[in-house]
């Protein structure tokens, strides 16, 4: 039987080698916040919304008209679409280098600034975003605004993810089983 399962493992690894995989997020996606009130939020503002009591930094973040920005704004490029001034849609892509792979808690700021709400933010570790895969940005604000940018923010220290904690405390009770032994 675990040959099998291992074959097959191996089978999708071969044939899916180099699928990129995304995360599609639309106005409607879930967890969010969203809202107008404060107008333009930045890593201390999206800490608060969140309900987060550490302080949070930015790190990526991409304006429609300006430089990438932030710790990671080497790793990651984000690309708008339907208008050149008024973009509805955008793609976040990782490219290389470092990654937010295990980053925990991260969230995705979409902002406006002319429609109510003004920004939407999303919780990217409780969508499952691995820091690798595209986010796909669709429906923002359609026929009324446009993403004027988009940022990825966290804690100034990573918090370990619970499966990596499990993984372990998996490793030291099977070192005390072996000493066991």
């Amino acid at each position: 039987m675990k040959k099998i399962w291992f074959l097959s493992l191996l089978a999708v690894i071969l044939v899916f080698p180099g699928v990129s995989w995304s995360l599609s997020i639309t106005p409607a996606t879930t967890p969010q916040w969203s809202g107008s009130v404060p107008n333009n939020p930045d890593a201390g503002d999206v800490a608060t919304i969140v309900g987060y009591s550490g302080t949070f930094v930015e790190y990526y973040k991409q304006d429609l008209a300006g430089p990438e920005t932030g710790s990671f704004a080497s790793s990651y490029e984000t690309e708008f679409f339907n208008t050149p001034t008024d973009p509805e849609d955008a793609t976040i892509t990782y490219i290389s280098g470092s990654s937010l792979s295990g980053y925990s808690p991260l969230y995705l700021l979409v902002k406006d600034g002319k429609h109510d709400p003004i920004w939407y933010i999303f919780d990217l570790v409780a969508l499952s975003w691995n820091g690798t895969d595209d986010i796909e940005l669709t429906d923002f604000w359609v026929g009324k605004g446009a993403i004027s940018h988009v940022a990825l923010y966290g804690p100034t220290t990573m918090v370990p993810e619970p499966a990596i904690l499990i993984l372990l405390g998996l490793g030291l009770i099977g070192i005390a089983g072996m000493r066991k032994k």
